[in-house]
This record gives structure tokens, sequence and C-alpha cells, in this order.
């Protein structure tokens, strides 16, 4: 388990941990989710901000365990769970479609909060929820379709240290993207997951400066797979994810070379 340290302000002194890509889908997970429990309760975060794939498809088997696993999330600080592209249904016909009973149950649990296109606000700061819709993903991700979805939903935001949680920093991250975004002044920092580091074994990250070996958009040496970004007053950090792989991934015989990475961010 890496744990990945940023401190970007010291105005509000508070600690956020950032989680991502967490892809659930069983009870055998159950030892790699105590240990992420075990190292938060050593960090003492202010709030946990779990920013898509929680869960690696709809058809997980054991739900009940996730449930439990957020309950001990939530016992330890405030816990803000944005969707992914693996929170939807497989079935093409059923774009845009998730599942909410398990995702309101999530959202019943005391000190949790699911952020589906909405907010909250906390200590002053807002905590938005950017979930992009399944045919953006299935689209590969086009950067008019993101723009437009955001300048539809979030033209402006409120007053103060507005975070905002999306999924994929692919389009998001870009300086020419956000410069089109309608509430670009307003937002102070955004948290993402979604690349798996580009698959970079973390040797390689120094090396490779934030390019990925290949991202899930099928890029060779893409940018904004990990780290941070700065763009005036607009910080973007990307997580490398807790697995690196789907569980039905080809691939995923190669997890073992990967280290689970936790964020920890100082505002």
């Amino acid at each position: 388990m890496e744990i990945k340290n940023y401190k970007i302000s010291d105005t509000y002194h508070k600690k956020i941990v950032l989680l991502s890509d967490i892809h659930y889908f069983d009870k055998s997970m159950s030892y790699k989710l105590n240990q992420i429990t075990n190292t938060i309760k050593k960090i003492k975060p202010d709030y946990i901000c779990i920013c898509g794939d929680l869960v690696d498809d709809l058809n997980i088997k054991d739900k009940f365990g996730l449930i439990n696993w957020i309950k001990e999330l939530a016992k330890i600080s405030l816990v803000l769970i944005a969707i992914g592209n693996h929170e939807y249904q497989l079935n093409r016909k059923l774009v845009d479609y998730y599942d909410k009973k398990l995702f309101n149950k999530l959202s019943k649990i005391n000190n949790v909060k699911v952020l589906d296109n909405d907010y909250i606000n906390i200590d002053k700061i807002n905590f938005i929820g950017l979930n992009l819709p399944y045919q953006y993903y299935k689209n590969k991700e086009d950067e008019t379709e993101l723009i437009n979805f955001v300048n539809n939903n979030f033209a402006k935001l409120n007053k103060g240290y507005n975070i905002l949680l999306c999924h994929s920093p692919y389009m998001i991250a870009r300086k020419n993207v956000l410069d089109k975004l309608k509430c670009k002044n307003d937002i102070s920092l955004i948290l993402c997951g979604h690349m798996h580091a580009g698959l970079t074994f973390n040797w390689m990250k120094k090396i490779f400066k934030g390019r990925g070996l290949i991202t899930p958009q099928k890029r060779i040496l893409g940018k904004y797979c990990y780290g941070i970004y700065n763009y005036n007053d607009i910080n973007v950090i990307i997580s490398s994810g807790i697995t690196k792989l789907s569980k039905s991934h080809y691939l995923k015989m190669f997890n073992r070379f990967y280290k689970s990475e936790i964020v920890i961010i100082e505002i």
C-alpha cells in the first residue's frame, strides 16, 4: 500500500483521503479492504472521498460486505462517494442505468453521502460529484460532450472552496478543456481516478511524469494518468487507484507488480 501526500494550501487546515477504483466484486477482497481501513484510521482524515468505480459491475455477489466496509469507513470520518463508469449496467440497452438501490442504501448510512450530480457543503467546503453519463465513456470521452454536460449542469458553483469529484481526468484535466467550462473560476480542486496509472510501474513514474504505458482509452503514453497538475488556482489530483485492473481483465496477472495507492491531501 503506497501513501501519496499532497499539500496544496493551508487555508482550511483539513485532511482528505482520496480513494479510487476499488472495483469491489466479492468478499475475497475483505483482506485488502481491512488493510485500507486500518491505514486510514492511522491517517485520521476529516473526509474520505471515493472517486468512482467503487464496484466492478452491477453483478457483485456480496453487497453486504461492501455496505459493511463503507460503514467502517464512516466511523472514521465523512465518506463522499462519486459515480464512475463501472457503476453502470453493462447491458448497452440500459444506458445511464446503475444500481441506485445499492447506492441509496450506502447514502442512508450515517456519515455517508453519495454525490450523483449533487453537492454537499460542510466546513465551508463544497464537495461536488460529477456523474458523467455512460454515453460519454462509450464515446471514448469526447471533449465537446464533457464541456456541454458540465456547462448544462454546473454552469455556476456556490461561493467557497469547491472540490469537484470527477471519476475520469482524461478531458477535465486538460487546460484547454477547463478554460471552456463556465464554472472554471469557481473550481478549487478536482479529484480523479479511472486511469489506473496507465498501467505504469511505480519506478517508471518519475521518468514518465504523468504519462502511462497504456490508458483506458487505449492510448500509448497517454497523459494525465496520475499525480498533480496546477492551472492558476485549480489543482487536479489523479489517484492511481486501489485495484489496478478489473478482475475480468486479461492483464490481471500483472496486478502483483503494482501497489494500491491511498492519497492524502491537506488543504
